[in-house]
């Protein structure tokens, strides 16, 4: 019985330093046995090709701002101006070899922003902040009311009721410098979020932080201009709705 116990351990121990030795063996391939290209399209180079020219059945492995890819050949697109670092891998037994590559994107994809909503929202890379619409006519920006109201209907509020909840003042930013990006300021502090909009629909979602007296919903935009702003939270046969304006611009 005791040899038994004896010859199982020595069976285990056997096998564990197998599995460890295989672990720590060195990679199949060297770092110079790795071939690859990064492409950009001529007079369109937010679109990138990617080819995996190492030799033998090693599965690639690539990484890049906002995705990856497993794929040999793969076509990827940038949708923002900028530099970025594309991460090429293969895995051998030995673990990982890595590499790297730094291309620059010339300008954010005319092709994916074509919509003028875009543009309308954000004033592209540059941005556009937007604030209350106290001083539209009425005097009303912000409050409630039937499904296809394009203003405040039932409960109607203005620079009154928003001083009284401290936040006449608040400030938000849409700009798309090298992603979707969001900035909420309140009382001086300044939150960083991002955003998407969908042109199909016409609604825009904000991440990471609200839009002033925000309800936290996919907001519904009523109406988009160069100058003016109109949300809209739908309910069933109502609205609440919140209108700003370009800061900067007056009635």
């Amino acid at each position: 019985m005791k040899n038994y116990i004896i010859i199982l351990l020595l069976l285990v121990l056997a096998s564990c330093t197998k599995e460890d030795q295989e672990t720590l063996s060195a990679p199949t391939i060297s770092q110079a046995d790795l071939k690859y290209t990064v492409t950009q399209k001529e007079g369109y180079d937010n679109v990138v090709m990617l080819n995996s020219l190492t030799k033998g059945s090693y599965i690639p492995f690539w990484q890049y701002s906002g995705g990856f890819s497993k794929s040999t050949s793969d076509t990827i697109n940038l949708p923002f101006a900028g530099d970025y670092i594309i991460k090429y891998s293969v895995y051998t037994s030995g673990g990982p070899l890595n590499d790297s590559t730094k291309i620059t994107v010339s300008q954010n994809d005319p092709l994916y922003f074509h919509n003028p909503s875009w543009n309308l929202l954000t004033n592209a890379q540059d941005g556009k902040t937007w604030v209350w619409a106290v001083d539209r006519p009425t005097g009303i920006c912000y409050g409630n009311g039937s499904g296809g109201a394009t203003a405040p209907e039932w409960w109607q509020n203005g620079i009154a009721y928003l001083t009284d909840k401290g936040v006449a003042d608040d400030e938000m930013t849409f700009d798309l410098k090298g992603s979707k990006n969001y900035t909420f300021t309140h009382a001086g502090v300044t939150t960083t979020a991002s955003f998407d909009l969908d042109t199909l629909s016409q609604s825009v979602k904000i991440t990471g932080a609200d839009i002033s007296l925000g309800n936290k919903v996919t907001y519904v935009i009523v109406k988009l201009t160069a100058d003016e702003l109109t949300l809209a939270q739908q309910g069933d046969g109502w609205r609440n709705i919140w209108m700003f304006k370009r800061k900067g611009y007056t009635y």
